[in-house]
This record gives structure tokens, sequence and C-alpha cells, in this order.
């Protein structure tokens, strides 16, 4: 019986096998002589007393010896080599897991141009696709490519190898987007799989690997395609990088690429926030002759449903109507939906039912978003008997709510304080029951009457009916739903502990909303300390407290008049890099309803520093007013009680915007030792008559702490040039300061003028220039200086001296 060597699906049948080895010889196997061979295998000759080729590989094949393998590697690299004895080298190669070997030993004779692509059939690829598989599930993807990649320059098909989605998913989870590119480039439907790579990455908003694979591609293409455009597109919107998105458009146009209407569709979604770059791109579309289809329309409604542009959408909307009677479109569910949208928006629902209308009559059955827009809108409007209506219109119509539908019903009863009602509708749609508003016996207003005639129910349709639909639509809370019930709760903090307790059991979890909800039924029952409790064991729950559970908290604080406590919470946020809000801010702004020392004063005008510098405008008003209240307790405080110069007589809308609150800052929350000069300067007298109550008022609540007063102070009021009279509004401070300092508060004050005067250097240089006497203070600025041959004119600063005997004087008094 002759013996058959079985590689792939080829027979070879050797002449004059060599017998095998007996185990208990030693017997080292030779390397053989290679004759050359040709292309195809020669037919034996049995008349060869040297040892046959086939024979030698035979024997090699068949041993499972490290050092045999070795020696047929060796074989292999041969220039002589043939297509057979390489795959014998593959096959044993990935028997004996020594792919790596295989990989170097097949691309030292790559420029051979040998075909393997007959000798691989059957069970040797089954032997190659286990181990693909094998390297490919122990996430050796790097390997398993690069034996991929030679294997296809021998023109072996990899097709059926591996899943590709097993290859791409793997790369894409180990962050190597060259490497699904490069797997992905081997195999015939390449193209598709380059936008599933990019794809990936950009639903893992991972855009920075999603451009490299774009790259990677790019070099791999030979030509534009649109599809892997729209695919990187589309990525940097999920990715919510719009503006990378109109780089590659740039970048296209500048190669002199023309988007096909499918990548402007994409860049225009995109860009849907920026109404006018939307509208510029479809300008653009039409400039190039491109024709918009009805995606291009729906994302210019999507653009205008963001930008609040009703007008715009209407106009749309009409040229659509126009278009689809002159049959060059069809108007979709999506194009009504969205206009539906529009007008919900901005509660204009009389209007989003005439749009309703026009759908039943061109035969559009209403999807779910455009009944959820419906309800909507008449939830908005506050009108929820009519919102409920819709809703049994729409089981009515067979199209099944979603759970969005269920919380806008519920949301609307809670806005319409209809708190039980609302628990009602909750309990009977949990246990897949239906309680319609014709059992609730609410009656509408005039305003409603007009709804209930646009959206009447069929007569004759029961309860028992709405029932029947309602078995089929399973109604499942979500975190959103019991949010909204725990606002039903009211006051009744039990009651929502309960929910939250329900809501674990069903299997959900309190958010950031659920607990600040939670902290202000606590405070709203009269239990502070609770709610402090609870605000500091939400992180134990797993949730990291943010700004709006603190910002409640805050207000908990303040409404039971207990600001230092409220400060402490603020100062918590901070600590835990919790940025406060505009909400936050004005809620400590406002606490107050006056100030009873510095340091309290102190703590407002820090926080409103900090709430200009996070970029948020304050409402200066009635800070200004507590401040100047405090401010004037110093003339109170010696019988006087004159308020000639009140700023709060001034309406607030009248009231120009200054620095006052900037400048009475920068004072007291200085030292007392800092305070030389008091700078009054672009301050109207007003102003600056509070500015210089504040400082003396911190001065007086210092002195009674054993803080002295260790010099003069100087009150700056503006500048003027050597030679001219100040300026009138200049005089005018002047004036009212004298006045408050002298008459009202009984202060020596006296005039003091600053001279600035050249260095040295410039005395020698220009020996004309009379000399000046040098009188600088910290916080004043030199003015004089020299330019060429040529010198500025000095500046002098008009200020103001109170001596420090009349402040001991004035502070022993009072």
């Amino acid at each position: 019986m002759r013996d058959f060597l079985i590689l792939g699906s080829a027979i070879v049948t050797p002449p004059n096998p060599l017998p095998h080895p007996h185990p208990r010889h030693n017997i080292k196997p030779h390397k053989p002589s290679l004759p050359k061979l040709p292309p195809f295998p020669p037919q034996p000759s049995s008349s060869s007393s040297t040892p046959n080729i086939s024979c030698t590989l035979n024997h090699y094949a068949d041993s499972k010896l490290a050092h045999e393998f070795q020696m047929l590697v060796e074989t292999a690299r041969d220039p002589q080599v043939d297509a057979e004895v390489l795959a014998k080298v593959v096959l044993f190669g990935v028997r004996g897991n020594k792919v790596r070997t295989v990989i170097h030993t097949l691309n030292k004779v790559q420029d051979l141009g040998i075909s393997l692509s007959s000798h691989f059939h059957g069970s040797a690829m089954n032997v190659i696709a286990n181990e693909c598989c094998r390297m490919v599930t122990c996430n050796h993807i790097e390997e398993a490519v690069e034996f991929m990649e030679v294997l296809a320059r021998f023109q072996i098909s990899i097709r059926e190898l591996v899943q590709p989605s097993d290859v791409i998913k793997r790369c894409v989870l180990s962050r190597k987007p060259i490497l699904a590119v490069r797997y992905a480039s081997l195999l015939p439907h390449a193209h598709i799989l380059f936008c599933s790579i990019i794809s990936e990455y950009g639903k893992r908003r991972d855009l920075v690997s999603a451009l490299k694979a774009y790259d990677a591609v790019k070099k791999a293409l030979n030509g534009p395609n649109m599809y892997i455009y729209r695919a990187i597109i589309d990525a940097c919107g999920l990715c919510r990088d719009y503006k990378k998105s109109r780089y590659i458009y740039e970048d296209l146009l500048n190669q002199k690429i023309t988007p096909n209407v499918y990548v402007f569709n994409s860049l225009m979604n995109v860009n849907a926030h920026d109404l006018s770059y939307t509208l510029n791109l479809y300008q653009s579309m039409q400039n190039l002759g491109l024709k918009p289809d009805m995606a291009s329309y729906n994302i210019l409604l999507k653009a205008c449903c963001v930008a609040g542009r009703v007008d715009l959408a209407q106009d749309i909307y009409r040229e659509l109507q126009h278009l689809e009677s002159e049959g060059r479109l069809k108007l979709d569910v999506f194009t009504y939906s969205t206009i539906i949208k529009v007008f919900a928006d901005v509660k204009l629902w009389q209007m989003a039912l005439k749009i309703k209308q026009d759908m039943l009559y061109a035969g559009v059955p209403l999807n779910t978003v455009a009944w959820s827009s419906l309800i909507s809108a008449c939830a908005h409007a506050g009108l929820v008997e009519q919102a409920i209506q819709l809703f049994e219109e729409m089981i009515l119509a067979g199209c099944e709510p979603n759970t969005q539908c269920f919380n806008i019903i519920l949301h609307a009863c809670v806005e319409a304080c209809q708190y039980d009602r609302a628990f009602r509708f909750f309990h009977s749609w949990k246990g897949k029951k239906m309680l319609g508003s014709s059992a609730e016996g609410h009656n509408c207003n005039s305003e409603q009457g007009d709804m209930h005639n646009a959206t009447t129910v069929p007569n004759g349709i029961s309860n028992s009916h709405l029932l029947s639909f309602a078995e089929r639509f399973p109604f499942t809370p979500t975190t959103t739903t019991y949010n909204i019930l725990l606002k039903a709760c009211g006051t009744d903090y039990y009651h929502a502990k309960e929910l939250i307790k329900e809501m674990k059991t069903v299997g959900l979890y309190p958010n950031q909303i659920s607990w600040s909800i939670l902290i202000d039924t606590c405070a709203a029952s009269g239990n502070v300390e609770g709610a402090i409790e609870i605000l500091k064991n939400i992180s134990d729950a797993g949730v990291k407290p943010d700004v709006i559970a603190y910002t409640t908290a805050i207000k908990v604080c303040i409404e039971s008049k207990n600001f230092k406590q409220a400060l402490t919470l603020y100062e918590d946020m901070k600590s835990y890099e919790i940025h406060p809000n505009w909400v936050t801010y004005n809620t400590l702004l406002k606490a107050r309803r006056k100030y009873g020392s510095l340091h309290e004063v102190q703590q407002c005008l820090a926080i409103y520093l900090d709430m200009r510098k996070a970029g948020y405008k304050p409402s200066d008003y009635c800070l200004e007013e507590l401040i100047e209240e405090w401010c004037e307790g110093v003339i109170h405080d010696n019988g006087e009680n004159q308020r000639e110069f009140s700023s709060s007589n001034k309406p607030e809308l009248e009231r120009p915007e200054s620095l006052l609150l900037e400048k009475i800052a920068a004072h007291l929350l200085k030292r007392v030792a800092d305070i030389l000069a008091i700078d009054v300067q672009g301050l109207t007298k007003v102003e600056a008559r509070l500015v210089i109550l504040a400082v003396l008022q911190m001065i007086k609540e210092n002195y009674s702490l054993g803080h002295s007063v260790n010099d003069d102070i100087l009150i700056i009021i503006g500048a003027t040039k050597v030679d001219e009279n100040p300026p009138k509004h200049i005089l005018e401070v002047q004036e009212a300061i004298i006045k408050l300092l002298r008459n009202e508060l009984g202060l020596e004050v006296f005039p003091a003028r600053t001279k600035f005067a050249l260095s040295e250097t410039a005395k020698l240089d220009h020996p004309n220039i009379s000399n000046l006497n040098i009188e600088a203070l910290p916080g004043e600025h030199a003015l004089a200086t020299t330019t060429g041959f040529q010198t500025r004119r000095p500046a002098i600063l008009v200020r103001l001296k109170v001596t420090k005997k009349s402040l001991y004087s004035w502070l022993h008094r009072n």
C-alpha cells in the first residue's frame, strides 16, 4: 500500500517513501541537496538514487520535532523553493504555534511571486482559520492581522478566516485605528468596513482615533469616497465637535472635491445648532447644482427648531407644500413631526394641531414623535385636559406611546398642581390600566373648548375600550418619572422617601435631581437639619452632588435664616470643585436684608467678586442698597440723619453701570494697615461718598478691635494737567467729599496736590525744564515722561488729605 500525504486539497503520491525512523534508533535526519525545482512539481522517477525531495518533506511534515521544523524553514528560504515547500512551512508552523516564524519566513520569499492559493483548501484552511480565531480571541490582534496580511500577499483568501466584525471590534476597544484599517484593506468590501471603523469610534466618542482612521483610509483609497467623508462628519457630530466637521469640509473644497447631497446633509445636521452656517451650507449646495432632498429640508426645519425661528420654519414648510403640490417632493412623517415640534416648543399648540390636520389630509399617519410633540405643546401651555385627550386619541389611533408621553402627562398634572391626579395616572398605568379624562369630571375653559373641537374623541368610545388598548402598551417608569412624582409630594417628606425606596426596588437609582427634590421636600416640611444631612449622605448612595443639589441646600439654609451654614456649603462647593451657577450666587447675595458688621459685608463682597470672575453679571442694585445702609451707619452714630446723596433714591433702570462695588471691595478686602489712599477716580459724587463711608466704617470697627490708624488718609479724586483748572465733575466730587468729612463727620480735610519731577538724566539733557518736587505715593501713577527731545507735561492728581489726629478724635467721639 502506497502512502498518501494530504496537503490541503492536493494529494501527492511519493514513489519510494522512506521508512519512519525506529523510535529505538537515534537517527538524525539529514538536509537533502535540492535540485532546481520547476514551476510545477515534477513526476517521480523510480530510477533516482538520490532521495526524492517530496519524500524528504513528507518526513519533515510528519515529524513533531522543533529542530526538524527549523530545517524545513531553512529549506523554504532557498532561492529555488516552490509553492509546495511554503505550503508545508505554513501548515507545520500553524500546527506548532510558530506563527511568528511563518510570518518571518514568508516575508523573506515574498518577492518570488509564488501563489499558495491552490494549496490551501478544505481542512488546511480550517487549520489556518482556527489559529486566526484563536489569536483574535486571545487579543493578539497585531499578530493576527500581520499573519493575514502575509497570507494575502501569497494569494490566499482571508475573507472566511475570521468574522471581520470581531477583528474591528477588538481594534476599536484597544484604540488601534491604523491596525483596523490595515485589516479592512485586505477584504473586498473594504470601503464598507472603513465606514464601520470610523462610525464605531464616533459612537465611543473617540474622535482622535476616528480621525486617525480617516487619515489612514484616505491613503488606502485611490480616489474620493463620499461614504468615508459622510462617516467622519457624522463621527464629529457624535463627538460634539462641529468645528472639526467644518475643517473637513474646507479640506474637501481645497482639494477641489465636490461633496454630494448626502455629505452636505450630514454636515448640516452636525451644525444644526448654528442656523446661519446651516443656511450657508444649504445655499452652497444649490450653488454647486445639487438638488436638496427631503432630508435636507428636514434638517433645515430642525435647525429652525433649535434656533426658535418659527417664522423661517413656516416659510420652509410653505415651500415644501408648494413643491409637493407640483409633485417634486413628498412630505414624510419626519417633516411633519419636526414642524409640530417647532410650534410645540414655543407653546403654539393651535398651529401644531393645524399641522396634525395637514398630516391626516395627506394620508400620513402620526408617529410617536408627532404625538409626543402635540401632547407636549398642550402640556406646556397648561392645557392638561387637552393633553390627556390627545394621549387617548393616540392610543385609539393604534400608535404605541413611549415613556416620554406618559412623563409629559404626569409633568402637566404636577405643573397644574393636580398632584393626586398625577399619582392616580401613575398607579393605573403601572397596573396596565387607563383612566381617561372623561372619568375625571374636570371642566374645560373657553380656550380648552376650542382645543376640544379639534381633537374630539369619537362618540361611543368607552373607558373599557381604552383599557383594552392600554393592556397592549405597558408603562415602564424611568428615573425621570419618579422625579416628577417626587415634585408631586409637595411637603410630604415621608411620601417622597418611600418613592426613593420604590425606585431602588424596581431597579432604578436616584440621580442628582432626585436628591435635590428630596432635599427641598425635607426642608419644606420644616426639617432643615435633615435636608443638610441628605446632602452630606448623597455620596454614600454612589451619586456625586452637583451644583443643583448644593444650591437647593443653600436655599434651604437661607430660608431658615442660617446664613452661616449657607456660606459653609458654598465653601464646600468650591473645595470639591463644583462650580456655582448664577442661581447659587444670586441666592447668596440676596440672602441678607441688612449688614450688621464689616465681616458680613466682606463675605458678600467676596461672593460678588467670585460671581464676576466666573463670568456672571450680578444685579448690583440690592447689594448697593445694603452696603449703603451699612455705610450710612457712620452718620447715624454721630446723631445725624442726612441722606442728601442717597443713591437709592434713583430708580434702578436709570442708574448707570459703575465700578462702585469693585471699588468698595478693593478697599474693604485689604488689611487696615494697607489703606493709605482711597481711590474714587471715575466715580460719581454719590458713589465716592459710599466708598469713603465704607472705608471709615471699616476703620471704626477695626479700631474697636484694637487696630490703630498709623498715618493720614489721602483721597485721590482725579487727575488734571498743569496750569489747567480741574474739570467740573472733579470739582463736584471734591466739594461733596469735603462737605461729608467736615460738616457731617467733623474731620480735618486739606487739599493736597502731587507734583511729579523728571529724573536727573532728563534734567541734564533738558536744562530748560524747571525742577519739580517728587511726591509719589503707593497706588499713584507717575505721568511725567520724556519722549525724544520733547517732554510730556506732568499731570497733577487732585487729592484730599484727612489727618491722623482728626481721625483719632473722631474715633474717640464715637
